[in-house]
């Protein structure tokens, strides 16, 4: 593969999600890193960049959460560049643990996620 300083990514597009039930289609066409994907990614999911530092990026599949480590900006890219496609075949898990939904950091995360009612319980 191409040095990430040389390469950008084609047409690529991922599934990911926060909780293993509600995805959301990235498009991450032209990132030259790994980062830039992630950064993709954290916006997309309306994640506070003050919390970025708290979530984890893991491999995954609709309906599972983390499916493996979390991804270094390094993997994240080398897999969206040998893998990743229009057809959002590459799915990811994002959270803080890999294995449930985000801990609520930020009061303001999970509230335009869910009802208050439920977020408060």
């Amino acid at each position: 593969m191409p040095s990430a300083t040389t390469f950008r990514l084609p047409v690529v597009r991922l599934v990911c999600s926060t909780n293993a039930e509600e995805y959301t289609i990235i498009e991450v066409t032209g990132a030259s890193s790994g980062s830039r994907v992630r950064e993709l990614i954290f916006s997309k999911l309306k994640i506070p960049v003050d919390n970025n530092h708290a979530f984890f990026v893991y491999p995954s599949e609709i309906g599972s959460f983390a499916l493996g480590a979390a991804l270094t900006d390094r993997q994240l890219f080398s897999l969206c560049a040998e893998q990743g496609d229009p057809t959002g075949s590459l799915k990811f898990f994002v959270s803080t643990y890999p294995n449930s939904a985000p801990n609520q950091i930020d009061p303001g995360y999970l509230s335009e996620r869910v009802p208050p009612s439920i977020a408060r319980r």
